[in-house]
């Protein structure tokens, strides 16, 4: 595995994040960055790195960014969340690069392009990266995230609608059936 830390203190994070990155072996070859810093509207986000550089090698590179606070809360920091939450949300996060992995660099930009202006495309990617991680053994970590969010009183009722807006519910996680194809929602218009 090649991974980075950077500003990262918590041993307790590390080890949640090498605790969900060892059932991603697809992943172990790439090199994978995680640093904490203040993120702005949400609390984590993974990103692909993409320079000069790796345009022309095709060598892909990611970045996971983690909050200092879970996102809308100044009173709640990363470092004391539960450890099972934190492997939830880190094997959530890793399930996006998986879904990154079959684009090229010019894709991942279209890729990233949707998801600010499309939400029934967010929605789908966000239901993808449950998926993966579900696929990956952590449905029960994927579960408590969700339930730690919705009902923790230092996270904002904006915070926990996004949560419910794009996000797979608990009930969707606890009935989703691994060898079936995945859920796919209704979008309103």
């Amino acid at each position: 595995m090649k991974v980075k830390f950077k500003k990262i203190k918590s041993d307790k994070i590390k080890d949640s994040f090498l605790t969900a990155l060892k059932e991603y072996e697809d992943l172990h070859d790439y090199s994978i960055t995680l640093y904490q810093k203040r993120v702005k509207s949400s609390t984590m986000q993974a990103q692909p790195i993409i320079s000069l550089k790796n345009i022309f090698s095709g060598v892909k590179r990611y970045r996971i960014k983690l909050g200092v606070f879970v996102s809308s809360s100044e009173n709640l920091k990363m470092e004391d969340v539960p450890e099972e939450v934190m492997t939830g949300w880190f094997a959530h996060e890793l399930g996006h690069l998986v879904d990154y992995l079959s684009y090229s660099n010019l894709g991942m930009i279209k890729y990233g392009l949707k998801y600010i202006f499309s939400n029934s495309f967010k929605i789908k990617t966000e239901h993808e990266a449950d998926y993966i991680a579900i696929k990956r053994g952590f449905r029960e970590e994927i579960i408590a995230t969700k339930e730690w969010v919705l009902n923790h009183e230092l996270v904002s009722q904006a915070y926990k609608d996004k949560l419910n807006k794009y996000y797979l519910s608990i009930e969707q996680v606890v009935l989703c059936n691994l060898n079936e194809p995945p859920f796919v929602p209704i979008i309103e218009k």
